[in-house]
């Protein structure tokens, strides 16, 4: 029997450093991504989950890559956007589960993107744009999942929101 299909509806504005992602799994599933300026040269973006921050992600110098700090853990942005077999293509390994995940951009949709669990090449997400009305308002771009795991889903959307700001501006 196959996983079923979720759906997490991103609502708010239309940066990946700055939306809300709402929907429901198992349970309610919310995330609130918010970017400040801290400095000339600090920026930070924050994940919080009602009022409970769960993840931040301390940008370097010009917006450029930085570190991750997921709950107690430290790690460098870079490893949740590896280098994959080609430049539409981003690996993470999961602390949750040890196994590498891959973001894959689609070449007829540039703002696509799927994720596939390797080496079998299983397909357990999709992200893709789109503005339309859902119950929780409007929505601009909607991301459907197959598995529920909380710290992988945290893990995978960090990494998409990572994998679309280089995308957008070149890094």
């Amino acid at each position: 029997m196959s996983e079923p299909t979720y759906n997490l509806f991103f609502t708010g504005k239309d940066d990946p450093r700055n939306c809300v992602v709402i929907g429901e799994d198992t349970k309610p599933v919310f995330f609130s991504f918010e970017t400040f300026q801290r400095d000339q040269v600090s920026t930070r973006t924050i994940v919080t989950r009602g009022k409970d921050l769960i993840a931040s992600l301390e940008w370097s110098s010009g917006n450029q890559l930085g570190m991750v700090n997921i709950g107690t853990r430290q790690l460098f942005m870079s490893q949740l956007v590896q280098p994959g077999s080609s430049s539409h293509v981003r690996n993470f390994v999961s602390s949750s589960d040890g196994r590498t995940y891959e973001w894959r951009r689609s070449y007829s949709d540039t703002s696509s993107y799927t994720l596939f669990l390797l080496p079998n090449n299983i397909q357990i997400a999709t992200f893709q744009k789109m503005n339309t009305q859902t119950v929780v308002g409007p929505s601009h771009a909607l991301l459907q999942y197959h598995f529920a795991h909380d710290p992988l889903l945290l893990e995978a959307i960090l990494s998409l929101c990572l994998f679309r700001w280089i995308d957008l501006h070149g890094m």
